[in-house]
């Protein structure tokens, strides 16, 4: 193998690790961006749970009762109740 061989072997091996260098900078780039819709998915779900609530507690107040939660066992299991308590 001639020097001018080797030389192109070496630029063909660089040119290469820079493309998947590059590469995997983008997916990386990707990802954090696709993290902003992530947080207003979130923040929209929490808006509609806290909307629930307050519904459940108009409600609740409306029967001239409270909101009830009602955790299950840890040894025996069961069901979460939610309810209206006078």
């Amino acid at each position: 193998m001639s020097v001018i061989e080797a030389t192109a072997v070496l630029q063909n091996g660089i040119v290469g690790a820079m493309a998947a260098g590059e590469e995997r900078v983008r997916r990386m780039l990707l990802v954090r961006r696709d993290s902003y819709v992530w947080i207003i998915i979130i923040a929209i779900a929490v808006i509609i749970a806290l909307g629930l609530m307050t519904a459940w507690f108009i409600y609740c107040r409306n029967q001239g009762g409270w909101p009830a939660l009602d955790m299950p066992s840890w040894s025996s299991g069961g069901t979460w109740k939610m309810y209206c308590r006078s």
